[in-house]
């Protein structure tokens, strides 16, 4: 993918030398002879990134910086200047400048600068899209049970405060959404809200991901890359399956909540670091720390706010409000009119274990809308292609939702295996699951 690059300087020669340096790799460049044009080809386009001349004589590179966030948060800007001061690089770093780089340099170091500031940009504005779609308003995403009333009490509580949450609740209860709604209810809510899967990634890659790594750092590490922890500055961090952290990890991550410090793997520097941590994980970590699996000094750190989400099982009464939410938002999805939930399809539900929890039921809910062939979800459209389903041993036409639910989850489990070329870590990120759950439901189903 092509980086969308805009420069702007009033030197046509040094702003040809640019183009013509920047033409020749991934980029898309258009060019500004002064602030006046740089608007106007912002008024007609987008940007991943914008670089820019200090000294301009109509609109200088400070005053330009600020008329494009007054419109536009996201679009990275990095100031260029021939007479560098401390002064006008604080200013510019405090109005959202991504950099400040001084003339002369090199026109490699300006590339790398573009290729950060553009990813950069993109990731904020992919996660100001999931904010928008995600955010569902506080009776989906928490639910009204007392359990739940709890919790939101207590989220209400803290989510000011930059003490780091450890979010503990069986897979699919929702933690994800939680620890979202934490951060938009804090200070920090309108900086970065990154996700880190542990349990994903193998060791060495995850400690790439949080910490950044310098080139050359390990085989195909072709260049210098900043880590999850420094993109969030300001913001959060959210560490899902913070148990399946190796314990090289953990004391690395430790280090940073400690000192708000990190090093990129293979590097000698000291970054500082300025987010907020909000971990989550399926596991007993009282149990892990006993049978030496987890750190109890990286625990206490985790757990300043320690949240118990209640399974699905234990709030039933949230039941109806899933329900009619995960009807609505597939009913958008597809195209679909059901405006009415058959007494037996919600009697189906509540006797359902709903091991699964909140993702299991949207899973059955979004079959149950793509196979009702009127405006009405009945028993049968959960059921329908099942060969139990109208046989004489079908217990009167009705096949146990538990049934219908593993079955398809086998059956979801072995198309990412072979859409995965049996890669385990990458079947699991598809079917949003920890790698470790994938493991247990492989165990379950007896697939190898």
């Amino acid at each position: 993918m092509k980086h969308s690059l805009l420069i702007v300087d009033d030197e046509p020669d040094f702003l040809h030398v640019l183009k013509s340096y920047f033409s020749f790799g991934d980029f898309e460049v258009q060019t500004a002879a002064s602030g006046e044009a740089a608007l106007e080809a912002l008024a007609q386009a987008t940007y991943d990134a914008v670089v820019t001349d200090m000294a301009m004589p109509d609109i200088n590179g400070i005053e330009l910086l600020k008329t494009i966030r007054q419109t536009d948060r996201y679009t990275p800007v990095i100031i260029m200047t021939g007479v560098g001061t401390i002064e006008s690089a604080v200013e510019a770093t405090k109005l959202g400048a991504f950099h400040y780089i001084t003339k002369p340099f090199k026109p490699q170091d300006l590339e790398n600068l573009v290729v950060r500031a553009s990813e950069h940009g993109r990731m904020n504005r992919q996660l100001a899209r999931q904010e928008s779609e995600y955010d569902e308003g506080p009776d989906f995403v928490m639910g009204q049970s007392k359990k739940v009333r709890d919790v939101i009490s207590m989220i209400q509580k803290v989510a000011g405060s930059d003490a780091p949450v450890l979010i503990m609740g069986e897979t699919g209860t929702g933690k994800s959404l939680f620890a979202r709604r934490i951060h938009l209810k804090s200070s920090r809510a309108r900086r970065a809200f990154l996700t880190i899967d542990c349990a994903a990634l193998a060791e060495t890659l995850l400690e790439s991901e949080l910490f950044g790594h310098v080139k050359g750092a390990f085989t195909g590490a072709i260049s210098a890359k900043r880590g999850l922890l420094e993109e969030a500055q300001g913001g959060t961090i959210f560490l899902d399956e913070i148990g399946e952290l190796a314990p090289g990890t953990q004391v690395k991550l430790l280090r940073a909540i400690q000192e708000h410090e990190i090093k990129p793997v293979g590097g000698n520097k000291s970054i500082r670091v300025d987010v907020r941590f909000i971990s989550a994980t399926s596991r007993d970590l009282r149990k892990e720390i006993e049978a030496g699996n987890f750190r109890e000094d990286l625990y206490f750190r985790l757990a300043v706010i320690p949240l118990h989400l209640p399974p699905l099982r234990d709030r039933m009464e949230d039941l109806p409000l899933f329900v009619d939410h995960f009807v609505k938002r597939f009913n958008k999805r597809y195209k679909k009119q059901i405006h009415r939930v058959d007494q037996g399809f919600m009697n189906m539900l509540k006797t359902s274990p709903w091991k699964g929890n909140v993702r299991e039921l949207e899973n059955a809910i979004e079959r149950a809308v793509l196979l009702a062939d009127d405006e009405t979800i009945h028993m049968d459209s959960l059921l329908f292609g099942s060969p139990a389903a109208g046989g004489p041993d079908n217990r009167e036409g009705a096949l146990l939702l538990k049934d219908v639910i593993e079955e398809a989850e086998k059956q979801a489990i072995i198309r990412a295996l072979a859409e995965a070329d049996g890669n385990r870590t990458l079947a699991a990120r598809n079917l949003g699951i920890a790698r470790r759950t994938l493991y247990d439901k492989m165990g379950q189903y007896q697939l190898k």
